[in-house]
C-alpha cells in the first residue's frame, strides 16, 4: 500500500466506544476516493441550543429537537426551566479570558447553565482592566454590572504589606464574577510559597468548627476570603479542580447545603498513577487528596481516557461528560463557528510548543520540509530556552499567546497536535475540525476522542511519567518523524484531497456536536440533589 493513496491510520472503536490501538489492517484505513464521494458542505450554521434574554424574566430555553445537516432548517421547541441551580465555579487559571482550553470550557459550562435559567458565579483571577472591559460589555447589553470593591491587606514573611482589592461584578453573559487581582496576588502569594503553604493547609488537621490553626496568616486570609463568598452566594453546587477548595468545602459551615464537584482536566491532577505531580502545583499532597476525592458528590472526567486512568490507577469512579456544547460554538453568536476554506493557505499551525506537546516532532517536520512554513503559538507550557531552538529554523515563526483563536484559524491550512503526554481531550483539535481545518494529531490519551474518528491520527511513543531531574520536563522518547512527514506533505500538496477532507471534517464534526445533549451537565448536577 502506497502512503500517498491513503489517509493515515484511523482509530477503531469497539461497541463500548473505547479505542482499539491494535495494529491497523485495511479496514482501519480510509482511501481518499471513499472520502471524496457524496461530500456536501455542512450548512447547519444557523443555530445550536441558543437562547435569548428578557430583561424582566429568566431566559427562555430553546431545545433542539431535530437538526437536518442537509439544510438550514433546525426545528426547536421552547422548554421551561425546572429545579433552580446556583453553581459556583473556582477557576485556577489566571485571567478573565486566558488561552487555556480548560478554562474556556469551564466558563462555557457556566454559560450553558445561564442559558437554562440558572444562577452562576466564578471565583477567578484578573486585572482591573479586564473587569472594566467586561463591565462595559455588560452595559452595552443593558446589564448593570454592579461593580464592587473590597480591600484586603496581606503581609508576607518579610513584613511587606500587599493590598488586594477584590472586585465583584456581573459580566455581559450574566455570570457573577469574584475577581482576585492577579498581579497583587502573585506578589502576596509567590508561586513557590503558595504551593508550600497550600500543602501545609492540606496536611494540617481541621477541627469540628472548620478551624485549621497550623497555617500561615496569609493562607488564612485567602481561606476566609473564599469561605465568605461561598456563604454569600449560597450555592447548590461548588465546582473546582484544586485541592485547597476541596478541603475548604469539606469543612465549610454550609457544607450540608451544597454539593461538591471536582472536574479533572489532566491526569496530573489525580493523586495516583504515573503522571501524579507531573506538573508543578498539581496534586500537592497525594495521600491527603486521595483520601478526599471519594468523599465528593461528583467527579467529572472530560474524556474516556481520563475516566479509564482514574479507574485503572486509583479505582476512582468518575462521570464522563464531554465539555458543554457552548465550548465549541462562537461565544458571540451562539452558532456553529464560521467554516474556513483554507486550501490556498501555506502555513501549518501548532499551539503550545513544548517537550510533552511534541516540540521535537515540530522541529523534525520543519527540518525535513524546509519549503513549508510553520507557525507556533506560545502557551502555558512554552519556555524561552526551548523556543530558541525553534527560532533557529527560518521556516518556523513563533507568535505570542493569543486569546483570539480566529488568529489561528485565519492563518493556517493544517493544524498539527503531536502531543506525547496523556492528553485529557484536546479542545483545539475539535475546534479546528468544526471550522474545516484538517488536524494531524497523535494518539496520546484523549486526542483520539477529540479527533472524532476523522483522519489523521499518528501513533507516538508517549512519556511514561519520568522527569528530567534538572529541567523538570518529562523525559520524551525519541519519535519516528516519517509518518508525520508523509501525512503532512501529502495533505499540503494534494488540493482535491484536502478539499474533500475539509468538507467531511466539517460535516462529521457538526453532526457530532449537534448530537450532543446541551443539558447533560445540568441533568447531572440536578441528579445529585435528587431532582
Amino acid at each position: 500500500m502506497e502512503s500517498k493513496e491513503y489517509f493515515y491510520r484511523q482509530i477503531v472503536h469497539d461497541h463500548h466506544g473505547h479505542e482499539d490501538h491494535s495494529s491497523p489492517d485495511t479496514d482501519d484505513i480510509f482511501p481518499i476516493t471513499d472520502l471524496s464521494t457524496d461530500v456536501e458542505h455542512c450548512r447547519a450554521q444557523e443555530y445550536l441550543g441558543g437562547y435569548r434574554h428578557d430583561d424582566e424574566h429568566r431566559p427562555e430555553i430553546l431545545h433542539i429537537e431535530h437538526a437536518d445537516l442537509s439544510s438550514n432548517n433546525l426545528t426547536t421547541r421552547k422548554q421551561p426551566c425546572h429545579n433552580h441551580l446556583r453553581v459556583l465555579l473556582v477557576q485556577t487559571a489566571h485571567g478573565l479570558a486566558p488561552s487555556s482550553g480548560g478554562y474556556r470550557a469551564n466558563y462555557s459550562l457556566l454559560l450553558q447553565l445561564v442559558a437554562t435559567g440558572h444562577d452562576v458565579a466564578q471565583i477567578c483571577y484578573g486585572s482591573d482592566h479586564e473587569v472594566e472591559t467586561y463591565a462595559q460589555r455588560a452595559l452595552k447589553r443593558g446589564i448593570e454590572p454592579h461593580v464592587t470593591e473590597t480591600p484586603f491587606t496581606v503581609k508576607t514573611p518579610d513584613g511587606a504589606a500587599h493590598r488586594l482589592n477584590v472586585k465583584t461584578f456581573t459580566d455581559h453573559e450574566r455570570v457573577f464574577n469574584i475577581v482576585i487581582p492577579r498581579e497583587a496576588f502573585i506578589r502576596a502569594y509567590p508561586v513557590r510559597d503558595f504551593f508550600k503553604e497550600t500543602k501545609e493547609y492540606l496536611e494540617s488537621p481541621t477541627d469540628d468548627k472548620g478551624s485549621t490553626p497550623n497555617i500561615t496568616n496569609r493562607m488564612q486570609i485567602l481561606i476566609d476570603l473564599f469561605s465568605s463568598h461561598f456563604t454569600r452566594f449560597e450555592p447548590t453546587h461548588i465546582i473546582f479542580n484544586d485541592a485547597m477548595t476541596m478541603k475548604l468545602t469539606a469543612h465549610h459551615p454550609l457544607r450540608k447545603t451544597f454539593k461538591r464537584v471536582a472536574m479533572i482536566h489532566t491526569a496530573e491532577q489525580l493523586p495516583f498513577g504515573p503522571f501524579c505531580q507531573g506538573i508543578d502545583g498539581h496534586c500537592l499532597s497525594p495521600r491527603i487528596e486521595a483520601s478526599m476525592l471519594p468523599e465528593l458528590d461528583g467527579i467529572w472526567a472530560v474524556s474516556r481516557a481520563i475516566q479509564d486512568y482514574a479507574m485503572k490507577y486509583g479505582s476512582l469512579k468518575t462521570t464522563f461528560l464531554v465539555h458543554s456544547t457552548l465550548t465549541y460554538l462562537d461565544l458571540e453568536t451562539k452558532k456553529l463557528p464560521r467554516v474556513r476554506h483554507n486550501v490556498d493557505k501555506r502555513a501549518v499551525g501548532m499551539v503550545n510548543p513544548c517537550p510533552h506537546k511534541g516540540e521535537d516532532i515540530l522541529l523534525g517536520l520543519a527540518k525535513g520540509l524546509p519549503g513549508i512554513k510553520f507557525i507556533a503559538w506560545v502557551s502555558w507550557g512554552s519556555s524561552e530556552d526551548r523556543l530558541q531552538r525553534l527560532r533557529e529554523l527560518p521556516n518556523i515563526e513563533i507568535r505570542p499567546t493569543t486569546r483570539n483563536t480566529n488568529e489561528i484559524w485565519d492563518n493556517i491550512k493544517i493544524l498539527i497536535c503531536p502531543s506525547v503526554w496523556y492528553e485529557a481531550w484536546g479542545i483545539i483539535v475539535t475546534e479546528a475540525q468544526l471550522r474545516g481545518i484538517p488536524v494531524i494529531a497523535s494518539n496520546a490519551g484523549g486526542l483520539v476522542e477529540a479527533k472524532l474518528g476523522l483522519p489523521y491520527t499518528v501513533p507516538v511513543k508517549m512519556v511514561k511519567g519520568a522527569r528530567d531531574p534538572e529541567t523538570g520536563y518529562y523525559i520524551v522518547p525519541k519519535q519516528d518523524i516519517a509518518p508525520w512527514t508523509v501525512a503532512l506533505e501529502h495533505l499540503m500538496t494534494h488540493r482535491e484531497e484536502y478539499v474533500a477532507l475539509s468538507e467531511i471534517t466539517v460535516q462529521r464534526s457538526a453532526e457530532w456536536l449537534l448530537g450532543m445533549d446541551p443539558r447533560a451537565h445540568e441533568k447531572w448536577l440536578l441528579a445529585m440533589t435528587g431532582k
